[in-house]
């Protein structure tokens, strides 16, 4: 799984419509047949689901998903996968994001472990210990559908393209909300997908 690379984040403010075609021998994390398998194809999102994400990456507990009224309790490392897909989303839309990606409709495993290490990197924290690579992040994948399915949600809000390799949010960008600890100021920030503006807003750590 290691020979996938990752591809540099990036500001294009017009992305491709449609995900590039991966390598031959490239790893695969296989989609499963749905109520709405087509999706894949026409390019539609597997659900709409209202989705916020709360949590500090490195503390041991508190991080949580917040997906159509259900709250899922998330593992750190859990946290940092959802914590990429929704700065993904995010910045397909044109919102601020505390983590850059690159701005392809979907995202390899390997854009994904990249984006979680300088994460880490840039918030200086010290709970990982591990290298993420293309299989722990696939790993990880796996056990948030599982989670997904047990609250009786769609696991494919963990949505792959159409080859069942990339990743993205499969929901849109206006339904996607963040609130998360900026690792420089200290303070709480929300990002709203449906935000018509372009900036975050501060709140008082209550």
């Amino acid at each position: 799984m290691g020979s996938q690379k990752p591809r540099p984040p990036t500001q294009c403010p017009d992305p491709p419509k449609h995900p590039r075609a991966p390598a031959p021998n490239s790893p695969t994390i296989q989609a499963r047949n749905t109520s709405n398998s087509s999706c894949w194809f026409s390019g539609d999102y597997s659900t709409n689901y209202p989705v916020t994400l709360s949590g500090v990456a490195e503390a041991t507990a508190g991080q949580l998903l917040h997906v159509n009224r259900s709250k899922i309790s998330l593992n750190p490392s859990e946290y940092l996968i959802m914590l990429i897909l929704i700065c993904h989303s995010l910045q397909m839309a044109g919102k601020p994001a505390p983590v850059k990606v690159p701005l392809f409709p979907f995202l390899s495993a390997a854009d994904v472990a990249y984006a979680m290490a300088e994460y880490c990197k840039k918030a200086k924290t010290t709970s990982f210990s591990r290298q993420w690579d293309a299989f722990s992040v696939s790993r990880l994948v796996y056990t948030i559908r599982i989670k997904l399915k047990k609250r009786g949600l769609n696991k494919w809000l963990v949505q792959n393209d159409d080859r069942g390799r990339g990743l993205r949010l499969g929901t849109q960008p206006g339904n996607v909300s963040l609130i998360y600890l900026d690792p420089d100021t200290q303070q709480v920030i929300k990002i709203d997908g449906a935000d018509p503006g372009n900036s975050s807003r501060r709140r008082s750590r209550n």
